[in-house]
């Protein structure tokens, strides 16, 4: 679905949807990396109420787990880099470690560990506890709702168009 909506990127579709995928992306890329990342995760930095509200839904738009599991997997991984604790082990291989690990089962010493973790600050964070709880439904809305959408309705682009490339083959 990703190829044909690139494909469709070239033959068909318009060049804002493209420009909004590409916009899309972006945000997305902000999410994890100021947000779920910097902010969360590594606690480099204190932001305000509005802007958490605003990495939130950034991360949701990306759909790589919720602010608390990609927190928690990336403290682990900080913690037991290198080892079977470690959710992205590269030691299991260059795919294992970008993106197999999403699609295998966790080693039970991830699982282990994960949970004896402390994460009572992101616990605490009332944006991170709303966004846990309802994180599937965001997704839906935020990442192949309203990318659909949007194109659709702003500027007349086909509903296929739309969700291929601004969902599809953005993600």
């Amino acid at each position: 679905m990703a190829i044909y909506g690139g494909c469709l990127v070239f033959t068909d579709a318009k060049i804002l949807t493209t420009l909004f995928a590409v916009f899309l992306y972006h945000i997305s890329l902000f999410g994890i990396t100021a947000g779920v990342h910097r902010l969360w995760s590594h606690k480099a930095y204190k932001a305000k109420l509005p802007f958490r509200i605003i990495l939130a839904v950034c991360n949701s738009i990306s759909y790589q787990n919720s602010i608390y599991e990609w927190g928690r997997d990336h403290r682990v991984h900080h913690k037991y880099t290198e080892t079977n604790a470690d959710p992205v082990n590269s030691l299991r291989g260059f795919f294992f470690s970008h993106c197999g690990w999403l699609m295998c089962r966790k080693h039970p010493d991830v699982k282990g560990i994960g949970g004896k973790v402390d994460l009572s600050d992101m616990l605490a964070d009332p944006v991170v506890a709303i966004q846990k709880q309802y994180y599937m439904p965001s997704v839906v809305l935020l990442c192949f709702v309203m990318p659909t959408v949007v194109p659709t309705y702003f500027w007349s682009e086909s509903l296929w168009n739309a969700f291929f490339v601004c969902v599809m083959f953005r993600y």
